[in-house]
């Protein structure tokens, strides 16, 4: 049996990417999963996957950068496992002690981080360009050392094969899987009201202030706000829409459809400042099985969806007025807005779901693991 461990010193134990799609997938496959995670919380045998918990919880940015990855290192080689995955951009270097032991070694690039890192704002203004573009030529030099990267999109993956030459990359897009048993019938639609629904983190880039000014005049229509907030978007709080917002300051995966269940608009803005958009945005496609109309931010990736598919409208994130006529045709054309919804449903059951990339994924572990067969 193939031994595959995750590691990561950023993501939570029950990440959506590596615990609910990437490690099940592997256990369903027949591999031995182990997945090393930074909490304090106790191990655990979870859905087959065997969770470790170093018991090390970084309580700055400068711990994690200096600390997590000879935590992780050193709980690695005592599993001793046959292949390993790293997701996180601060230990990317951890491939060459990895590589000293014999070890098969995957990089899960999620987002293009030097782009990420210049837009920082933790980093002084004056330094991000140059830390990015530092960023940039290790991400270059360390990805070659991998047996395999996987990344999210298209134009990420022309990167990492035309400019950094790493042959051994693959498309694998953070798609839902698909509740086959769900139905959203009109009249259930219809008797939800009017409900706009964002999940995940609450940050800057997804424009919430300009969705609570949107909102301002559409006195029906209730925000159901759910994910952490960071402290640059609590001003959000002092808006009037705000007694109109529930407000869930945080949420567990198996929360997240009923949270769906109470929806009828799905808001998945997010500024991408010039860039064409990201598919490993989970929310779009969650939104999208769960069978409701999607507010797109418009950039073209969303925008050849919505063409292909129909199933929402695209808009500047950045205009209030654009924002708020959206939401007022869907609030105002309820029985378009649940086909929307249908269209979206059907095109994540043909297009978008995990179960067509789990097959990919297990193809490329397996060929990496065939020498310890």
């Amino acid at each position: 049996m193939i031994h595959y461990c995750f590691l990561t010193g950023l993501y939570s134990r029950y990440d959506v990417l590596m615990f609910e799609r990437q490690g099940k997938s592997l256990v369903e496959a027949g591999f031995k999963v182990t997945y090393i995670v930074c909490d304090n919380l106790p191990d655990e045998v979870c859905e087959g996957i065997n969770i470790i918990s170093t018991h090390f919880v970084p309580q700055s940015r400068f711990d994690r950068f200096l600390h997590t990855k000879k935590i992780l290192l050193d709980y690695s080689l005592k599993m001793d496992a046959d292949v390993y995955q790293i997701s996180d951009p601060e230990i990317i270097d951890i491939v060459s002690d990895l590589k000293k032991h014999g070890k098969k070694t995957v990089f899960n690039m999620r987002e293009f981080y030097p782009s990420m890192i210049k837009r920082k704002t933790y980093i002084p203004a004056m330094f991000r360009g140059m830390v990015g573009n530092w960023y940039e030529g290790k991400l270059k030099k360390q990805l070659q050392k991998y047996d395999a990267v996987f990344t999210v999109t298209d134009w990420i993956l022309d990167v990492i094969r035309d400019k950094y030459k790493v042959r051994q990359s693959y498309l694998l897009t953070n798609f839902p899987r698909v509740r086959k048993d769900y139905f959203l019938s009109y009249q259930e639609y219809v008797d939800r009201g009017d409900v706009l629904f964002y999940e995940g983190t609450i940050y800057g880039h997804s424009r919430q202030e300009n969705v609570l000014t949107a909102l301002e005049n559409l006195p029906t229509v209730k925000y159901l706000l759910a994910g952490k907030m960071e402290a640059s978007v609590e001003k959000i709080k002092t808006y009037p829409a705000w007694n109109r917002v529930e407000f869930i300051d945080g949420f567990k995966l198996s929360q997240l459809p009923e949270l769906f269940s109470r929806a009828t608009i799905c808001n998945v803005f997010r500024d991408f400042f010039g860039e064409d958009g990201s598919l490993g945005v989970i929310k779009v496609f969650e939104s999208m099985e769960a069978a409701l109309p999607v507010l797109f931010a418009d950039v073209p990736l969303y925008r050849k969806i919505n063409e292909k598919y129909h199933c929402g409208i695209c808009v500047d994130p950045n205009d209030v007025n654009s924002i708020k006529n959206a939401i007022e045709y869907l609030i105002s054309n309820k029985q378009e807005a649940y086909e929307m919804g249908q269209r979206g449903r059907q095109a994540v059951i043909k297009e978008y779901c995990w179960e067509q990339q789990a097959k990919k994924y297990v193809e490329v572990i397996n060929s990496l693991s065939y020498d310890y067969r």
